[in-house]
C-alpha cells in the first residue's frame, strides 16, 4: 500500500465521485483512501502477457469469460473496500456496484504481479481481503524477477490449494478457468539475471 491522500476520512459517494474525475488511481479502505504508485514497465508488461493469454485461452472455452485489465476496480463489500487488482476475470456477466458504471463485484480470478514495493501486502493483506468476496475461487501472483507464477485455488469454504510453477518451461494450471499457461508466454520479453 502507499501513501494516504489526507488523514481524512472519506464516505464511499465522495470516494467515487474523487475517482471518476482523478488521473491516478486510488484505493479506498473503509475511508481511507490511498494513492497507487505507478508501475514499471516490466510489470506492465507481464500483466499485459498474461491478459493476451487468459484472452486467448478463454476464446476456446463455451462458458462466457471476461478478462479485464488493471483499470477494473472491485468493491469487497464486507471489508468497505475499493482495490485495483493487476487483471480480473469474470464468469458470464459482469456485476456492478450499485451505482456505479466503474466497479465490478463478482471477479472470480484474481491476478496480483508482485512489486517489491507491494508484494508481502499482495501476498497476505490484499489475499485475506480478496477472500470475503463470494464469487472470488482463485488468485493468481506473478514474480517479476524470475519465472514463479502462484496460484491459489479455493477448494472449499477457508481451504486453499497452492499450485506453484517455477521455470521459463514450466506452465501454471488455472483451475477456476480450467486453462494452462506457458509461463514462457508470461513472461515474453522479459530478460532476467543469470
Amino acid at each position: 500500500m502507499e501513501t494516504a491522500v489526507a488523514n481524512k476520512k472519506y464516505t464511499v459517494a465522495e470516494y467515487l465521485a474523487m475517482e471518476e474525475r482523478s488521473v491516478e488511481k486510488h484505493e479506498f479502505y473503509n475511508g481511507k483512501i490511498i494513492k497507487m504508485p505507478g508501475a514499471k514497465p516490466v510489470h506492465n508488461l507481464i500483466a499485459a502477457n498474461l491478459i493476451i493469454q487468459l484472452g486467448i485461452e478463454l476464446e476456446k472455452k463455451k462458458t462466457n469469460y471476461l478478462v479485464l485489465t488493471s483499470d477494473t476496480k472491485i468493491h469487497i463489500a464486507r471489508l468497505n473496500t475499493f482495490v485495483y487488482p493487476d487483471a480480473v476475470v469474470i464468469c458470464e456477466k459482469i456485476e456492478l456496484y450499485p451505482g456505479s458504471e466503474m466497479v465490478i463485484t463478482n471477479p472470480l480470478l484474481i491476478v496480483e504481479v508482485l512489486s517489491p514495493s507491494t508484494e508481502d501486502y499482495d501476498r497476505h493483506g490484499k489475499f485475506f481481503d480478496y477472500k470475503q468476496i463470494p464469487s472470488f475461487k482463485e488468485y493468481v501472483l506473478v514474480e517479476q524477477d524470475m519465472p514463479l507464477v502462484t496460484a491459489s485455488y479455493k477448494i472449499a469454504d477457508r481451504t486453499w490449494q497452492d499450485n506453484i510453477a517455477e521455470g521459463i518451461n514450466s506452465s501454471i494450471h488455472l483451475q477456476s478457468i480450467d486453462c494452462i499457461i506457458s509461463l514462457s508466454k508470461i513472461y515474453k520479453g522479459i530478460q532476467f539475471d543469470a
